[in-house]
Order: structure tokens, then C-alpha cells, then sequence
């Protein structure tokens, strides 16, 4: 299963790694990628409805596999008859109703700022060691001389309200831990939540889908919110590294 993206919704980078299946009347279940899975035309007929659903893992924890809500569902009909087999190479976009917000991508420019008591920095780099894809991404070095990251998407004022789900895409890849978050404010507060530790990937781009919807509805106060970054050096090598990129936020309106 693949994404198809249009020219305003960003990277078609994706974390698909399984397929929940349904009936009209039923769930079947979900199966991880590339699936076998079994129809029975003495169950479902000798013509059966299906609707597929891209899963993915929500905050890069496996316990919780669900239905990734802004990709579309496929309706597919099928001819079911016993020891029969199709193939199916599926491509799913985002809903028509979700809404796009292309915080950074790092081709042309660098959102995130660093407060005053941030020691390192994220730098837009075209070293091609560190770019995942196009012409640019977005990496931090840590070391003795640069321990602390603080960082943020510095005046973006992102409109997040939604009584529907809110959530951040990203790639990264990074050989030490580090939080990623929001700063909640309004015209008179801010607060930095820091929501997800990342742990080190071992040199491999990873993807990750953040669910901010209970940050969303915990902070009601709030008229906007940026994304922000946290790192401490660890320690583990003489410079650490932290690579990034397509940074986006999806909500329905």
C-alpha cells in the first residue's frame, strides 16, 4: 500500500504497515503488510463489498496499531470463489476533508528558533549524508560545547483547533534521544509540553504519526501552538546527531 500526495500536502513518505479490512457488516481484521488474507465465499458470498484502511503505529508504539484517520478508504469488490487469489497494489491519499498545514520541509527555508538558553541549533544542511529526500533537511550536532536544544517553530502561530483528530507526520533519523511537542499560547501564556521521546534509529530514517489530539484538548485556552524540539547531548559519541524533515500537521477543520 502506497500514499499519493498532492502538490500542496507535502512528502508521500509513509509508515503503512498494515491493511484492516472490513465487510458492510463486519471487521475482518487487520493483517500486517504485504497480507494473505482469507475470504470465504460461504461467509461473505460469492461477491463481497470491502472497505481497506491504511494502519499505522500511533507515537511509534506497537500496542497502539489502528486506522490512520486522514488516509481515504478504499472500497473494493471482489469475486470470491474457493482456491482463488487476487493481487491488489493499493495507493491512498488524504481525505478530502483534512487540512494540511506544511510546517517544514527544510527545501528553501528553516522555521525552528532556538530560545536563549539553547546551546545548539537546527541548520538546514544539503550534505547529502543527512537529507532523507529533495534538496534539503534539517539537522542538529550535539556535543561537549553544544548540550542543550531548544528549539521551536518560532512565530508560525498554528491554528489547531478541532473537534476532530490533530496530528503531526515527520521523518527522522538520529543517533541520541530526543522530544518533540508543542508550545501551547495565548496572548497572555505560553507552555512548552514536550509529548514523545524519539529513541535512536541506528542511522535509518524513520516515520513518525504523533496523535496531539489530548494536548489539544487539554490546553482550551489556547489560541495557538508551535512545534518544538528538546535534546540533551547523552554523551554516547564525541558529536551526536539529530536529521529531520516534512514536518506536518493534519487536522479536520
Amino acid at each position: 500500500m502506497e500514499v499519493a500526495t498532492e502538490g500542496d500536502e507535502g512528502s508521500d513518505s509513509h509508515r503503512i504497515e498494515e491493511v484492516w479490512v472490513y465487510t458492510e457488516t463486519d471487521v475482518l481484521g487487520a493483517f500486517p503488510l504485504p497480507a494473505d488474507i482469507p475470504l470465504s465465499p460461504e461467509q461473505l458470498g460469492s461477491t463481497a463489498t470491502l472497505t481497506l484502511l491504511g494502519g499505522i503505529r500511533a507515537n511509534a508504539v506497537s500496542a497502539t496499531r489502528q486506522p490512520y484517520p486522514f488516509y481515504e478508504a478504499l472500497p473494493t469488490t471482489m469475486t470470491l470463489e474457493y482456491g482463488g487469489r487476487d493481487t491488489l497494489n493499493l495507493t491512498v491519499g488524504y481525505t478530502d476533508q483534512t487540512q494540511v498545514i506544511l510546517a517544514e520541509d527544510f527545501e528553501s527555508a528553516n522555521r525552528f528558533e532556538v530560545g536563549s538558553t539553547s546551546t545548539a541549533e537546527v541548520v538546514r544542511t544539503e550534505d547529502p549524508e543527512w537529507i532523507f529526500e529533495g534538496e534539503g533537511s534539517g539537522l542538529i550536532e550535539l556535543s561537549s560545547e553544544q548540550q542543550v536544544l531548544i528549539a521551536s517553530t518560532n512565530e508560525q502561530q498554528y491554528d489547531l483547533s478541532s473537534s476532530g483528530p490533530v496530528w503531526l507526520e515527520m521523518n527522522y533519523s538520529c543517533t541520541q534521544a530526543f522530544a518533540v511537542g508543542l508550545a501551547a499560547a495565548n496572548a497572555s501564556n505560553s507552555s512548552r509540553i514536550p509529548i514523545l521521546v524519539l529513541n535512536p534509529t541506528d542511522g535509518d530514517w524513520k516515520k513518525i504519526y504523533l496523535d496531539l489530539s489530548p494536548v489539544i484538548r487539554t490546553t482550551p485556552d489556547a489560541t495557538h501552538y508551535e512545534l518544538i524540539l528538546e535534546a540533551f547531548y547523552d554523551n554516547s559519541q564525541e558529536v551526536t546527531h539529530i536529521a529531520l524533515d516534512n514536518f506536518k500537521l493534519l487536522r479536520y477543520p
